[in-house]
């Protein structure tokens, strides 16, 4: 697994399913399945970078490849470190 995914809260605001991860990166490159069917808005936040900017795109693969659900995170360092708030349905 390229990344640790922990999930810290899950909730619903308004019609949307929100959940809150800490991300642990083992990789410079991973994804992450929310279990939603697709992915409104990503919100990140870091707590503890070694790397230079990192990039989130949201319901896609690491390598650029449509992929409703997932969030691809890709930049970051092993053992870098970011809050993560995913909305969705």
């Amino acid at each position: 697994m390229a990344f640790t995914a922990t999930v810290d809260k899950k909730t619903v605001f308004g019609d949307e399913r929100v959940i809150h991860y800490t991300i642990t990166a083992d990789a410079a490159t991973g994804v992450i399945d929310t279990g939603l069917g697709t992915v409104v808005a990503v919100q990140a936040s870091p707590a503890s970078m070694a790397s230079a900017p990192f990039s989130i795109k949201k319901d896609e693969l690491a390598a650029g490849t449509a992929s409703a659900g997932n969030i691809a995170i890709t930049g970051v360092a092993s053992g870098d470190e970011i809050y993560v708030t995913v909305y969705g349905r």
